[in-house]
């Protein structure tokens, strides 16, 4: 989250270091890509964490990390380090990194749709 609080799930300095030297169309469409990958990684963590196949969820968990390091997300690198860590052999525990994972890029991702629409991030109790 860097310099920026805990008002963003991601580094908005970094995600624009990573999309300069693009127009604004490509980097649009880059962050539309951005959003769809991070949705797809989490829903492929769940299904490799379900089925216990340790070797899929170390991919995805390494692809999300590299989404991750795109926007600067620290706690999805973070999570996506634990996921792909394959000496943590507790029974269960992939599924529940997998559950954290869905909800911590459900909430990136709304912070980068946030971001991208310029709209200020809401709290909780404003939602009300």
């Amino acid at each position: 989250m860097g310099g920026n609080g805990p008002r963003y799930q991601f580094d908005p300095a970094a995600l624009e270091r990573n999309l300069s030297g693009f127009d604004d169309a490509a980097r649009r469409a880059m962050l539309d890509d951005l959003v769809d990958e991070l949705r797809e990684r989490a829903e492929a963590i769940t299904a490799a964490a379900g089925a216990g196949d340790r070797e899929a969820l170390a991919l995805e968990a390494y692809a999300l990390r590299s989404c991750a390091a795109i926007c600067g997300a620290r706690a999805l690198i973070d999570l996506a380090e634990s996921l792909g860590d394959k000496s943590d052999s507790r029974p269960g525990r992939p599924q529940e990194l997998a559950k954290v994972a869905k909800a911590r890029v459900a909430e990136t991702v709304r912070a980068l749709e946030l971001w991208r629409s310029g709209e200020p991030e809401r709290r909780p109790e404003e939602e009300c």
